[in-house]
């Protein structure tokens, strides 16, 4: 008789605890990641290129969060927005842009477009803190912006420009993109 070799079988592995656990917080991270990302367009132009880390959103629901873009400060430069509670910049009863930091047109920014819509409170002051952060630490910019003593007779656009300095757009690494917009109480009086 000869001898026939059989390949070894081995006994069926078996997932172990550590391994089940480990598998279970990545799914959960993951699902809440996508879930918890407010809808955002992020990159060089209207169509999307990447998605941030952490990209959020507070807003009240007649100013809403349309748009974050990576662009560049348009020439000429637009005016500043308020940075003090008690002077909010009065928005007028067409679309316009601010910046809410020092601009260079021509650099690099990331662009934040909100809709007004025709609904909203009138003459009401609102807080707008922004978390910036690209290829350096974040950067936090709070400004002022006061809504019109009448409706708006159709939903208005602004755009606030962050200029980022001048890096070159395909360099740009986001890590986080935060908006939070607060309702004062009063002219003055905010969060």
């Amino acid at each position: 008789m000869t001898a026939r070799s059989f390949p070894l079988r081995r006994p069926p592995r078996r997932l172990t605890v550590g391994v089940l656990v480990a598998v279970g917080l990545l799914v959960s991270f993951v699902w809440f990641g996508l879930g918890g990302a407010a809808p955002a367009t992020v990159g060089p132009g209207a169509t999307e290129q990447g998605q941030g880390a952490d990209v959020g959103e507070a807003t009240p629901t007649y100013w809403v969060w349309a748009s974050t873009q990576i662009w560049h400060i348009p020439t000429p430069v637009p005016g500043a927005a308020s940075v003090t509670a008690a002077i909010p910049t009065l928005l007028p009863v067409t679309s316009a842009s601010y910046r809410i930091n020092p601009s260079t047109a021509g650099n690099v920014s990331v662009r934040w477009s909100f809709t007004e819509s025709t609904t909203g409170s009138l003459a009401t002051e609102l807080e707008l803190r922004f978390t910036d952060g690209l290829s350096r630490p974040a950067v936090l910019e709070t400004v002022y912006l006061e809504t019109q003593a009448t409706h708006p007779t159709a939903a208005l656009t602004f755009t606030l420009y962050w200029d980022a300095g001048s890096f070159g757009p395909s360099g740009v690494t986001i890590q986080t993109m935060q908006v939070d917009v607060l309702v004062c109480t009063s002219v003055g009086h905010c969060p």
